[in-house]
């Protein structure tokens, strides 16, 4: 019962509504092929992103959920998954270049984390809770 009010009431919001914009509901709706909208933000992901997310996919298929399962069981520390991540620049890519990093920005960071996230969460916790000190 309270379920079907809320999504009626829902419904009824949604029709009544529009995405909150900056310009015109015609304006907003000229968005072209590229991504790109009148108002000047791109949402689409830059080639170094795409490279960074593609990364972080394979390490996450290839690395950590095959023995994800195992880390789980055991509760054992994934040491080789963290020094692997490191290795690849996963962990230290928010430290600015001057200090050894790769000097990204919080976007890219999140790009990661939501691919590692996939495989495992715990595993992920434990490669990059050593950030945790890291600010941009």
């Amino acid at each position: 019962m309270f379920l079907s009010k809320v999504l009626r009431n829902t419904r009824c919001f949604l029709q009544t509504s529009r995405t909150l914009s900056t310009s015109s509901p015609k304006a907003a709706a000229q968005q072209n092929e590229t991504g790109t909208s009148p108002n000047g933000f791109c949402f689409a992901l830059s080639e170094t992103q795409k490279e960074i997310q593609d990364l972080a996919r394979k390490f996450s298929r290839e690395e950590i959920l095959p023995v994800a399962a195992e880390y789980d069981k055991t509760g054992e520390f994934p040491w080789p998954l963290v020094k692997k991540a490191w290795s690849l620049g996963l962990v230290t890519n928010v430290i600015p270049t001057e200090y050894g990093g790769l000097g990204h920005n919080v976007f890219d960071d999140c790009l990661i984390v939501e691919e590692t996230s996939y495989a495992c969460s715990g595993i992920n916790i434990a490669i990059y809770s050593s950030k945790l000190g890291v600010s941009n």
